[in-house]
């Protein structure tokens, strides 16, 4: 019982964080909240497919509220990681000018930033 509320669980944080909720519902037209909340989805579904296994319902409620509860702190897990991930691919792919022009340019206390003028001879 356990290995399946844990299956459902991550089944259904995923489903809603890679975006496939949204792309079926946009798809169909359609808006479901119980579709768009991981703890939602993540309780039904577990109730749902424990009640359909003849589990007691007491110990289904139960495994629901938790399996429910641990999503949420799955998807904080995968957004965290996501920001991470986004953190290390700017740094990555970041590219640096190293070009001397580009530098000169933008410091105004740069003596040869504006190169019309003339310099004066004295």
């Amino acid at each position: 019982m356990i290995t399946e509320a844990a299956l459902i669980t991550i089944s259904c944080v995923l489903f809603i964080q890679m975006g496939l909720a949204d792309a079926i519902q946009e798809v169909l037209h359609i808006r479901l909240r119980v579709v768009s909340c991981q703890k939602c989805l993540t309780f039904w579904i577990c109730l749902g497919w424990m009640v359909w296994h003849e589990y007691g319902i007491i110990e289904s409620v139960a495994a629901s509220f938790i399996a429910s509860y641990s999503a949420l702190w799955l998807s904080l897990l995968y957004d965290g990681l996501a920001l991470q991930y986004n953190y290390l691919y700017e740094q990555i792919t970041s590219t640096k000018d190293t070009s001397s022009d580009s530098e000169r340019a933008d410091n105004p206390t740069d003596t040869q930033a504006g190169g019309d003028e003339v310099s004066q001879m004295q």
